[in-house]
């Protein structure tokens, strides 16, 4: 008896003190819905929805404690449900972009991803009691008796948080290629985090060289990696695209949520890693949680608004439940279902991988990756259609030109029929517009695609570098509301042999820089004082930190969510 009520302390200690987009208590689970900007409330037993609540925000993740499920809100706030009652109890502004939340000991714990800290706040009255610098891009939270881990989604690293100190105290890396990590569990004295490898040291890539599902495994105890306790997905479970989060149950059988192939991988650690089963679930899963007698694990699926439902003795989906109806056109809707599947062969040979792998919510997955026209740094695609030529080497002139990229790099059939419109380049070839429904759905979608809201303030510092930005004359090629001109010029900055398409690069916008280091085409200046003195020879070290926190405060552009038709 004394084993069972250990084991529910612990299943108990994890629903509320993990992030994830789906919650799970002994009465309750409480999923995240972002495109609807709303959180569902199930009945734990009988899985009905009780409740939709409208948030008016983009929700994050969420964690229950007791009678309440605290909720981050994209915008800067967090929210909390009283679930006896399924009304926000209140909205309280936490910080510029929270997206991971955790509680435990009356704390609440909250990953600022866009101000690189976690705040650590009152659950009770939601006062601040500390605010804690971490790396770039904090994001997945899991809370031990004395710790708290914190992923760093585009490094890969994890963060250990001593929470009688509130100071971090050790950075573990996982690995120099680890990226996309948003998930972190904890159990039998490890921990788990879903990540996707880049393997951008190789020159010659085919579509699968390039990324590789895994689970980083962590000694909490030591607090070292364990590299030889890695999880390779892609050898044990292949398909497997883009690992998001995962839960382990007490018997070492863990289940691993695949947003790309619209999956779940159930596999056995305690037999040497064997893959039991791939299930099928909704479109886009991002979150699993597990009931606390551990009999049922619930997968959030963001694009179905639904939740499946495994029965962990049988490891077969056994129910799927509507949680929310998405509010996107159907042609968005349906190109946005395209952007973030490889289970389409049109879209990825051998469903490896996806739009959304390099370009994770529309944004960039900092990399720098040798392709064929040389070596590229991933840049986003907010509001990429107003600041048109596409590529580096500025070649695609439509959204639809993306059909490259998707047969070219990753191997797919293609979304259009007949030959690619690009000889000897995209934008010297008949377009690919109006050419297949599902490619002109991906368009639709990526026109949609909104960075997350910034302001900043504006100091002595921004001031100066935006005279320096004047004076240097930066905008004779940054112009316009999106700083550039929409033409190529040869910077100097492509001598490399590596080049294969010469030496001028598409002028790209300066707006978000604050979050898309490295910079210059081949990823070689790691900070802006770096790229503008690739270009400019002429500043002064004064004048080029001036310049680079001017240039840090020009936010992305933010458009209009388009209506529902």
């Amino acid at each position: 008896m004394r084993a069972l009520v250990v084991i529910a302390a612990v299943l108990s200690l994890g629903a509320s003190g993990r992030s994830s987009t789906i919650a799970v208590s002994a009465s309750h689970i409480v999923t995240a819905n972002p495109d609807s900007e709303s959180v569902s409330i199930l009945d734990a037993s009988t899985r009905a929805v009780v409740s939709e609540l409208r948030l008016r925000a983009t929700p994050q993740t969420i964690a229950i404690d007791g009678a309440r499920a605290f909720v981050a809100l994209r915008e800067g706030s967090v929210a909390v449900i009283d679930l006896a009652t399924q009304r926000v109890e209140r909205t309280a502004h936490i910080g510029v972009e929270p997206f991971g939340v955790a509680t435990g000991d009356g704390r609440l714990y909250v990953s600022d991803a866009a101000a690189a800290v976690v705040h650590v706040v009152d659950a009770a009255t939601l006062a601040r009691i500390a605010t804690i610098p971490t790396k770039e891009s904090p994001r997945g939270l899991a809370l031990d008796a004395q710790r708290l881990y914190v992923t760093h989604f585009r490094s890969g690293e994890i963060s250990v948080i001593d929470t009688a100190t509130l100071a971090v105290t050790k950075v573990i890396t996982t690995g120099a290629d680890s990226n996309l990590s948003e998930a972190v569990v904890l159990a039998n004295g490890r921990a788990y985090a879903p990540q996707t490898r880049s393997n951008t040291t190789n020159q010659a890539l085919l579509f699968d060289t390039t990324v590789f599902p895994i689970v980083s495994v962590l000694d909490l105890t030591t607090q070292e990696n364990l590299p030889r306790e890695r999880l390779a997905i892609d050898i044990v479970d292949r398909p497997s695209n883009m690992p998001t989060d995962a839960v382990l149950t007490s018997g070492n059988v863990m289940y691993v949520v695949l947003a790309g192939n619209d999956a779940v991988s159930v596999i056995d650690l305690a037999t040497k890693k064997t893959k039991v089963k791939q299930l099928t679930v909704g479109k886009n899963p991002r979150g699993i949680a597990l009931s606390a007698d551990e009999r049922f694990a619930f997968v959030n699926n963001a694009l179905s608004g639904s939740v499946s439902v495994i029965d962990t003795a049988t490891n077969a989906v056994v129910e799927t439940t509507a949680v929310t109806t998405i509010p996107l056109p159907p042609d968005i809707l349906n190109g946005k279902i395209l952007f973030y599947t490889s289970a389409d062969e049109r879209l990825a040979k051998d469903r490896w991988i996806s739009c959304a792998t390099c370009h994770p919510d529309g944004g960039t997955d900092g990399r720098t990756w040798f392709f064929r026209d040389g070596p590229r740094n991933t840049p986003p695609l907010f509001a990429t259609e107003q600041s048109m030529p596409m590529h580096w080497s500025g070649d695609l002139d439509e959204l639809q030109d993306v059909e490259s990229t998707i047969r070219l790099i990753q191997a797919g059939s293609g979304l259009a029929s007949g030959a690619l419109r690009c000889m000897p380049a995209c934008d010297r070839d008949a377009p690919h517009t109006g050419v297949s429904q599902d490619l002109d759905d991906l368009a639709a979608f990526m026109r949609t695609l909104r960075a997350p809201r910034r302001t900043f303030e504006t100091t002595d510092a921004s001031r100066r570098g935006a005279e320096v930005f004047a004076r240097a004359n930066c905008a004779s090629c940054h112009s316009g509301a999106f700083f550039s001109d929409g033409l190529k010029h040869d910077a100097g900055t492509g001598s490399s042999a590596q080049e294969r398409k010469g030496s001028a690069f598409d002028t790209p916008t300066l707006r978000g820089l604050f979050d898309t280091a490295p910079y210059l085409h081949d990823g070689s200046a790691a900070t802006l004082q770096q790229a503008v003195a690739a270009h400019v020879s002429t500043l002064s070290a004064a004048e080029l930190d001036d310049l680079a926190a001017y240039l840090k405060t020009i936010p992305f552009p933010q458009l209009k969510r388009r209506a529902v038709r």
